[in-house]
């Protein structure tokens, strides 16, 4: 409807010029609503855009609670904005991103998984120019479905947020068998890529929890009957697709020995472990990852943030009370 020109001309007059929509009608010979439907349409075809800049304060009451209660090594919590998963996601990762900006130095090893936090968190990764970093999956991320797992979008953004040498671990993250699994195991270029996992001394990954909508189920990893059972075995979330308990032990061994990627145990042996994960239908998922001593840092929000203290203290409390 309107030309590329004429767009662009009422954008700068109104936006950079700032004049208002009333000025520039009287200056180019239209009518006031045509002008706010030039600048709609410019809005639509992208020639103007918006970016709300503005800085996360972490909550600090919350972080030194969940700190002592957890006996962290660090615990960044943000404040809800705007009570909404993706702008809570999306803020939480922020401060994931700063954090990392910081602390990535020359010849660090990170290891991420994938999954939809490291989705929200791998965008808004700043860029940090950084010599001999690898960045390398932890779990593998080739789905059995249509379903996109976005393991490699992710593993690309963290390569070149820190100038690093990517390693995917392309193959799928649950085999049909614990034969196969060590069959593909023995793969020298697999083999590889594990290892490297193992000595990565960063760690980041988000906490799932086992629900019928998580990303594994919905990649197609398992049969109907086969989750049933993982949520009667007591599974209440997964790291790097490997299944626990709420007392932070491994849920279902021969799952475990299905799966392909870094084991659990080798995540207390690293110095950074860092998980991000929000949400209160998460907080089994995160107490379970805590009792496990799966990770050291928590990035989270504040109303999940709560909702941890309150399930610990009630579990507390009750351990007490069998006594």
């Amino acid at each position: 409807m309107y030309t590329q020109r004429e767009m662009i001309r009422v954008a700068k007059l109104y936006y950079e010029k700032g004049l208002t929509q009333q000025e520039i009608a009287a200056l180019e010979n239209i009518s006031r609503p045509t002008v706010s439907r030039i600048l709609d349409a410019a809005l639509q075809e992208g020639i103007v855009t918006f970016s709300i800049q503005y800085p996360i304060e972490s909550v600090d009451d919350l972080e030194d609670e969940l700190k002592k209660r957890f006996d962290l090594m660090k615990v960044i919590v943000a404040p809800v904005i705007i009570p909404e998963p993706s702008f809570i996601l999306t803020d939480v990762g922020k401060l994931l991103g700063d954090y990392l900006h910081d602390l990535v130095a020359d010849g660090d090893t990170i290891g991420i998984s994938w999954g939809n936090s490291l989705t929200y968190a791998a965008k808004q990764l700043k860029q940090l120019k950084r010599k001999n970093v690898r960045v390398v999956q932890l779990n593998g991320g080739v789905a059995t479905t249509a379903f996109s797992t976005g393991a490699m979008n992710i593993l690309d953004q963290f390569a070149k947020a820190f100038d690093a040498q990517p390693y995917a671990l392309s193959v799928p993250t649950i085999l049909d068998s614990a034969e196969i699994a060590s069959a593909l195991l023995r793969d020298s270029g697999i083999r590889e890529i594990v290892s490297l996992g193992r000595e990565a001394n960063i760690a980041v990954f988000g906490i799932g929890r086992t629900s019928y909508q998580s990303v594994l189920n919905l990649a197609g990893y398992f049969k109907q009957d086969e989750y049933d059972k993982l949520l009667q075995k007591g599974a209440v979330g997964d790291i790097c697709s490997r299944f626990y308990s709420i007392d932070g032990n491994v849920s279902d061994e021969q799952l475990n020995d299905r799966t392909i990627g870094l084991h659990l145990d080798d995540l207390r042996r690293k110095k950074h472990t860092i998980a991000i994960a929000c949400g209160e239908d998460k907080v089994p998922a995160i107490l379970g990852a805590v009792r496990g001593n799966y990770f050291n840092t928590l990035f989270t929000d504040e109303v999940t943030a709560r909702e941890l203290i309150k399930q610990h203290d009630i579990a507390k409390t009750a351990e007490v009370q069998q006594k």
